[in-house]
């Protein structure tokens, strides 16, 4: 009988010892696998990162290279890298819309905010503005007109901040720099410490605010690229701002959006 017992505590310990073993070496292969896919992911996203730095870095040479026969523009959409890799680039009609401030002035007469210029930044689609809000500090002078390219886009009489619902203007996609002619006001605008910054907004609801005088030194445009490879759900998109008149990047970011082409 104690044999017996013996034999019985014998096998049960070895099936014990069994169970332990398979949990063990099952867990160990769930641990490992589940470590393998952390690390494809993690590389995948990576590989995703240095593809939308390409796309940013593909945008600001075409634009640069473009601008040095003409004017600068760079192309929206999907370039492909080889069969597996590629990045998308995209803008909004705002973000395509570069407003050159360095030439703006008071006058004359000094009723008149003149050299200002724009430009589309891309060659993909053409963008059109839809209204400008002009806020100055000037509080005895109102708005009065606002000419693009030669005519007259607004006639009125408004206050700071002025909603000028303009006569839509569309800028093509031939590279055109276009000149904002003139906005007028009441009567001398030029006082100390004069600031006039102006909001465009586009058709496609997007718009882009910055001081236009003095001069900010402003001429920017914002492309976002998206890296990714093919046969994956795994993305990263890259927002860039563009300074052409310093020539550099002026902010660069992650942000959560997929362009998609």
């Amino acid at each position: 009988m104690k044999r017996l017992n013996k034999s019985g505590i014998t096998l049960l310990s070895a099936v014990l010892l069994i169970i332990v073993a398979s949990v063990v070496v099952l867990s160990t292969t769930v641990f490992i696998v589940e470590r393998l896919s952390q690390e494809k992911t993690y590389q995948l996203r990576t590989q995703c990162v240095y593809l939308a730095q390409a796309g940013i870095h593909n945008a600001v040479y075409n634009y640069r290279f473009n601008d040095l026969a003409a004017n600068g523009y760079f192309t929206k959409g999907q370039t492909n890298i080889d069969a597996n890799n590629f990045f998308v680039l995209g803008a909004n009609a705002a973000d395509a819309l570069m407003v050159n401030t360095v030439g703006a002035a008071i006058g004359p007469p000094n009723s008149d905010l003149t050299g200002l210029r724009i430009q589309n930044a891309t060659n993909s689609n053409t963008i059109t503005i839809d209204r400008m809000v002009v806020t100055w500090n000037n509080p005895l002078r109102t708005l009065q007109q606002i000419r693009i390219n030669g005519s007259n886009v607004f006639n009125g009489n408004l206050a700071s901040p002025a909603n000028a619902n303009i006569t839509n203007f569309t800028l093509n996609t031939t590279p055109t720099i276009y000149n904002i002619n003139r906005i007028r006001f009441s009567g001398n605008i030029n006082v100390a410490g004069l600031t006039i910054s102006i909001q465009f907004v586009m058709t496609d609801g997007s718009s882009k605010t910055l001081t236009v005088y003095p001069d900010s030194s402003n001429n920017s445009f914002i492309v976002k690229a998206t890296g990714k490879k093919t046969g994956s759900s795994i993305y990263r998109t890259i927002q860039a701002t563009y300074n052409a008149v310093t020539g550099r990047i002026t902010s660069y970011n992650e942000i959560p959006a997929q362009i998609t082409p």
